[in-house]
C-alpha cells in the first residue's frame, strides 16, 4: 500500500513539472516576440521605414505650437539643412497655405510652413556646372545652370528614368537634371557646404566669423571643399582683398584668431622654423587668420618668440611671432 501510495505522488510531481515547462517557455516566446507583427516585422521597424524626413530649405525657420502665425507661440528656430521628421500631417490656415506638422531630432514637435521645405530627398553639393531642366524634357532648357557649391535636394523619381528632380536653397532653382548628377554627397563634405551658406546669408562682419570657424574646424581640413571657403573669406568678387583687410591702419579691433604683420616684410616658411622653406611673403599691414600655434618659444637672430601657422588668402604656412601683433612684450 505504502509503495502505491509513492507511485502516486512521483506521477504527480512529475506532471507537475511538465505541465509548467511548456507554459513558462510558450510565455517567454510570446514576450520575446511581442514587438513583431503578423507580417514577421516588428512595429518598430515598420514605423522607421515608414518615416519621411522634411529639409529645411530656409536660412531660418520659426518652429510653432499650431498652424500658421495667428495666434501660434514660437517654441524654437529650425536653420538650413537641418532634417526634421514629418509625422504625415497637413492643415491649411484661412489665407489657404500648407502647414506640417515635424519633430525635432531632440523630440520637439510643432508646425512649419510646407514651402519652406523640402519632404523626402538627399542633400548633395553640386560639383560641376549643371544644365537645369524645366521639366524631364531636353526641349525644356531654358540656359540655366547650377553652379559648383550650390546646394540642393535630390528626389527620387522612378517614373522619368534618366532625369533627377531637384531643388535648391530658398526653392531658387527647381527643375530636372539630366542624366548622372556630378554632385558631392559625403556626409562631412555635405555638413561643411550647409555651415558654409548659413554664413552666406549672415551680415559681413557675422559671415566672416562664420567661415573663420569652419576653417579653424579640423573636421573639414582634408575636404576639397575647403577651397572655396577660403575664396569667400579672402577674396571679393573681383579677386580683391578680404573685407577684414579695411583694418590695415589699426590692429586694435584683431579677434585671438587673427594676427597682423607689424614689420615691413616677413617671410612666411613651410615649417615652424628658420630652417623651413620661404613659401611666400607678407608685408606690413596683411591680416592672417591663425590656425595652430607653436608649441614653444624658438630663438631667430637675437629674438624670441613663437611660430604660428596662418592663412592668408587661401595659402598657408608659418610666420614668426615677432614680425606680428603676437609680439611677446
Amino acid at each position: 500500500m505504502k509503495t502505491v501510495k509513492s507511485r502516486i505522488l512521483f506521477c504527480i510531481v512529475l506532471f507537475l513539472i511538465f505541465s509548467c515547462g511548456p507554459k513558462s517557455e510558450k510565455n517567454n516566446q510570446s514576450s520575446e516576440n511581442s514587438d513583431v507583427s503578423e507580417s514577421g516585422i516588428s512595429e518598430n521597424a515598420a514605423l522607421s521605414k515608414d518615416r519621411v524626413s522634411a529639409i529645411c530649405l530656409w536660412p531660418k525657420v520659426g518652429l510653432r505650437d499650431k498652424p500658421g502665425r495667428k495666434d501660434a507661440k514660437y517654441l524654437t528656430t529650425i536653420y538650413f539643412g537641418e532634417s526634421v521628421e514629418y509625422l504625415n500631417e497637413k492643415e491649411k490656415t484661412e489665407d489657404d497655405k500648407e502647414y506640417l506638422k515635424i519633430r525635432l531630432s531632440d523630440g520637439s514637435e510643432g508646425w512649419v510652413y510646407e514651402h519652406l521645405f523640402a519632404l523626402g530627398g538627399e542633400l548633395a553639393i553640386i560639383d560641376k556646372k549643371t544644365e537645369l531642366y524645366k521639366r524631364p524634357d531636353i526641349m525644356t532648357f531654358e540656359g540655366k545652370k547650377l553652379e559648383p557649391m550650390d546646394m540642393i535636394v535630390i528626389f527620387e523619381n522612378e517614373e522619368n528614368e534618366g532625369w533627377h528632380e531637384v531643388t535648391s536653397m530658398k526653392r531658387d532653382d527647381n527643375g530636372w537634371i539630366q542624366g548622372d548628377i556630378d554632385a558631392i554627397k559625403d556626409d562631412i563634405d555635405v555638413k561643411l557646404g550647409i555651415l558654409y551658406w548659413r554664413a552666406m546669408e549672415e551680415p559681413t562682419e557675422e559671415k566672416f566669423k562664420l567661415l573663420e570657424n569652419i576653417l579653424a574646424n579640423p573636421n573639414f581640413k582634408k575636404s576639397k571643399l575647403i577651397e572655396h571657403v577660403n575664396k569667400a573669406l579672402y577674396e571679393n568678387e573681383d579677386g580683391g582683398e578680404a573685407f577684414y583687410i579695411e583694418e590695415l591702419d589699426s590692429f586694435e579691433n584683431l579677434s585671438s584668431n587673427k594676427l597682423g604683420i607689424k614689420a615691413d616684410m616677413a617671410n612666411v616658411r613651410s615649417e615652424p622654423n628658420s630652417k623651413g622653406n620661404i613659401l611666400f611673403q607678407l608685408v606690413k599691414g596683411d591680416i592672417c587668420h591663425i590656425i595652430e600655434q607653436g608649441g614653444s618659444l624658438e630663438k631667430v637672430g637675437n629674438q624670441t618668440d613663437r611660430w604660428y601657422k596662418i592663412n592668408f588668402k587661401g595659402k598657408e604656412g608659418w610666420v614668426f611671432g615677432y614680425y606680428t601683433t603676437k609680439k611677446r612684450n
